[in-house]
């Protein structure tokens, strides 16, 4: 029998040898695109029997819906899965409000550890103030200890405080920038904290920017396309109305407004969340507004344009791009059209040139090669949508 020094020195060895544990934080990054179905947060507002909370599902999903925002009951976490969906906790919720019964969202939050169906813990999509920092820093410090397998998410109407938030593996904004404006300073400030934190960003917002059923499509879709190569992971929508009837859970108006901008999305979501948050974002110059109109060339006020020396070029098309690298550390560029109205024919070159290109197939779900012509790569950028490029060089 082994000496109790050998067995010792055994030990130590197979010790050093086993792989450390995995990083909790790296346990609760999500792994899906988030495309929210919600009626509002902060209370129960959907169906509470099986059969017609089934059919909503079902209906959401053909939807392009990824994941449903609600308060969990354990029949919904198996309608959820049987349609493959995710469940998005809602932790302001009466029956387990992360502090108002905490006792009984502890019990929930430890019950769901390593639960595949959840999503993720809601735990604010409001106002944050000076005064209510350390509040969601306690919430978000709690969830984390009570169930440290899956996201925690805050969010707020402004970007000013939610840095000051410590603990979301996941945050949130929203400033509905057709109406209000501050589309790209919020999201350069929601790109550096993502970069700072290390943690990926929503974004919830308006479903009805423009005129349900005619260019509000354009308009929604603007606003997460132009988002995405930012490093956006996912999206709420700010209710309006209800997005499925009710009553006969087909989709309303609305409903069909939403179906048809989630699908530009949902298309590309898995390769969204294989990279991280974006280097860098450019911007060629524009000759055409937002709203189609014309406008003097130039790069938009708070964008900045692709650099001179730069290795790549964009010779031809009014786009956004995102700068991303994946686990392979390939170059991945996300482009967004500058227009909601009409598609870009764009013109990528490389200067220094590129061993192989390829760009993402939205409908065969799959990357495909991308043959130069001449010395350019050329692709369309649909009117309100994203196309990916990914590159060896």
């Amino acid at each position: 029998m082994p000496s109790p020094g050998l067995r010792l020195a055994a030990a130590l060895t197979l010790l050093a040898a086993a792989p450390a544990p995995a990083d909790d934080a790296a346990k609760r990054r999500p792994t899906t695109f988030a495309v929210v179905y919600n009626q509002g947060y902060a209370g129960d507002h959907l169906p509470a029997e099986p059969e017609p909370f089934e059919k909503l599902v079902a209906a959401a999903k053909a939807a392009h819906f990824t994941v449903i925002l609600c308060p969990y009951e354990p029949w919904r976490a198996d309608v959820c899965k049987k349609h493959g969906v995710k469940l998005f906790v809602d932790l302001v919720a009466p029956k387990h409000h992360v502090y108002k019964a905490p006792d009984e969202a502890k019990k929930l939050c430890e019950s769901l550890k390593g639960n595949e169906v959840v999503y993720g813990y809601h735990l604010w999509s409001d106002n944050i103030t000076d005064a209510t920092v350390a509040g969601r820093t306690r919430d978000a410090k709690n969830v984390r200890e009570w169930d440290p397998t899956h996201p925690v998410y805050v969010g707020t109407t402004a970007m000013n405080r939610i840095g000051r938030v410590e603990g979301p593996d996941v945050f949130g904004y929203y400033d509905f920038h057709w109406k209000r404006g501050g589309h790209w300073e919020h999201l350069t400030k929601a790109r550096g904290l993502a970069e700072a934190k290390k943690v990926p960003f929503l974004r919830y917002d308006d479903a009805t920017s423009g005129i349900v059923g005619k260019g509000n499509v354009n308009r929604v879709g603007y606003t997460f396309a132009t988002s995405v190569p930012f490093g956006l992971k996912g999206y709420l929508y700010h209710y309006a109305g209800p997005v499925i009837d009710p009553k006969t859970f087909a989709l309303t108006p609305l409903g069909e407004d939403v179906k048809k901008v989630n699908a530009r999305f949902a298309a590309v979501g898995d390769e969204l969340m294989k990279v991280g948050v974006s280097s860098a974002v450019y911007s060629t110059p524009i000759t055409k507004s937002a709203k189609n109109d014309p406008v003097p060339a130039g790069v938009p006020a708070g964008l900045t344009a692709v650099p001179a020396d730069h290795w790549f070029r964009v010779a031809a098309g009014e786009v956004l791009v995102g700068q991303f690298a994946d686990a392979e550390k390939r170059d991945v560029l996300v482009f967004a059209n500058h227009n909601p109205y009409e598609s870009q024919a764009v013109r990528l070159e490389v200067p220094g040139g590129a061993k192989s290109a390829e760009v993402f197939d939205r409908a065969a779900r799959k990357w495909a090669p991308l043959k130069p012509d001449g010395k350019a790569f050329k692709f369309q950028v649909e009117d309100y949508g994203v196309e990916l490029v990914r590159l060896v060089r």
